[in-house]
């Protein structure tokens, strides 16, 4: 299983396992094959720490779609990385939040033609296990999930942009396991929290090297701690679906 897969970075840029499953490339609506491969990039789009704990965030996609998210978790300050949750078909982690050593959260944007349904997934025993969090109460909604912020275990903010619907800004006083509707705009609503103090963490892109840099802030300087490949490989064809195992036979 990928989410086993331990990465150690020797100071060279780490290249994240390729899966070319059936299920991801039917979810993005491609296909890929000998004669059309598909090249494969990583996009990472958030990270944060606290502690020796790292937690990047981003997708796997190809030049037409996005194939699945991906994360990416060190318990050493950056020595050791593995998958520390299975990759979503047709879907992002956006942005990351960790309040403490073991309460933290993921934004979740699921992407088909248009982005929506987005969600939280949450851990309240310090990366162990994850859990979601829906926002919204149906299914099919419109709607990318621009900001999320807790200020402690329990309450918490979300502003969605609808795009021609508007935009919503939902309360939570529960950790994040119902939303409450606070306010609606056709134009863009100003979050209700403190502006948040500069990140000690950060990812760089550098472009001749063509990857993602993970650096932490030591005084008035930045040092890095790992460092990851854009380029991930190329799906040709997809590792077929295993078929049900029959039920044992009777003695």
């Amino acid at each position: 299983m990928l989410a086993a897969q331990q990465m150690v970075w020797e100071r060279r840029p780490l290249r994240v396992p390729l899966s070319c499953r059936v299920a991801e490339l039917e979810a993005a609506n491609i296909q890929c094959s000998d004669d059309e491969p598909c090249r494969v990039f990583m996009e990472l789009t958030a990270v944060e720490g606290v502690g020796p704990k790292i937690l990047a965030g981003g997708n796997l996609h190809t030049t037409a779609a996005t194939l699945s998210s991906i994360a990416l978790w060190s318990e050493d300050a950056g020595a050791t990385w593995r998958e520390p949750l299975a990759r979503i078909p047709a879907a992002g982690f956006e942005s990351v939040q960790f309040l403490n050593d073991q309460h933290g959260w993921i934004a979740v944007q699921p992407q088909d033609q248009f982005p929506h349904d987005p969600y939280l997934l949450v851990t309240t025993n310090g990366g162990q296990n994850w859990e979601p969090l829906k926002i919204f109460n149906e299914e099919g909604r419109q709607g990318l999930l621009q900001q999320f912020y807790f200020d402690s275990r329990d309450h918490g903010w979300a502003l969605i942009d609808r795009s021609s619907e508007g935009f919503e800004m939902y309360e939570t006083l529960n950790g994040g396991t119902s939303w409450m509707l606070r306010e609606t705009s056709s134009r863009p609503i100003t979050a209700k929290w403190a502006v948040r103090r500069a990140s000690d963490w950060r990812l760089r892109e550098d472009g001749k090297l063509r990857t993602y840099e993970v650096e932490r802030r030591v005084g008035e300087s930045w040092r890095q701690v790992a460092n990851f490949r854009m380029e991930v490989g190329v799906c040709k064809n997809p590792e077929p679906v295993a078929p049900p195992k029959p039920p044992p036979e009777n003695p």
